[in-house]
């Protein structure tokens, strides 16, 4: 299953996030999401796990 798939197919409780991020930045996620025909939502789910793992994989 694609990473994209899997934050969509989540029977995850969702909550709201907010935050202010660069303009630069923004439009150039937008543009990805955009390219990869997937939700703004799955593509900062899929950022946030990743960093996590890079995180606690430095730890282990």
């Amino acid at each position: 299953m694609p990473a994209h798939a899997r934050a969509s197919d989540s029977t995850e409780t969702l909550v709201n996030l907010n935050a202010r991020v660069p303009k630069q930045l923004w439009r150039r996620v937008r543009l990805q999401c955009l390219r990869e025909e997937r939700l703004l939502r799955n593509f900062i789910t899929e950022a946030l796990r990743e960093y996590l793992r890079q995180r606690t994989g430095r730890r282990a």
